[in-house]
């Protein structure tokens, strides 16, 4: 009885999760917004310690190939982490238009 007793609120907590916006960042949204592109990229850490952020130029690379001959414009770039128990994954969001020059 105590084994289940003690096994569901561990559950619980291991499935729960709080998300905290980091940062986010705009640049001047242009007047023409005909393609929109989004990528988004993450990487998981142990207690919050953080060994690469390699996962942002991940999505530097994803928001250039959706658009190799145009300008990208008015970019949104939004970073959240969200915590679970001992385990932080860290998420950069990113939304712009892509333009033809």
């Amino acid at each position: 009885m105590l084994k289940k007793t003690l096994l569901l609120p561990l559950l619980a907590l291991s499935l729960g999760g709080c998300v905290g916006l980091n940062t986010v960042s705009m640049t001047q949204v242009p007047a023409e917004r005909d393609n929109k592109i989004t990528t988004n990229s993450s990487s998981w850490n142990f207690i919050g310690i953080n060994f690469s952020n390699a996962f942002v130029d991940e999505t530097i690379e994803n928001l250039k190939a959706q658009c190799p001959t145009g300008k990208i414009e008015g970019i949104y770039t939004k970073h959240q982490t969200t915590g679970y128990v001992l385990v932080f994954k860290r998420e950069i969001i990113v939304s712009a238009y892509c333009n033809e020059v």
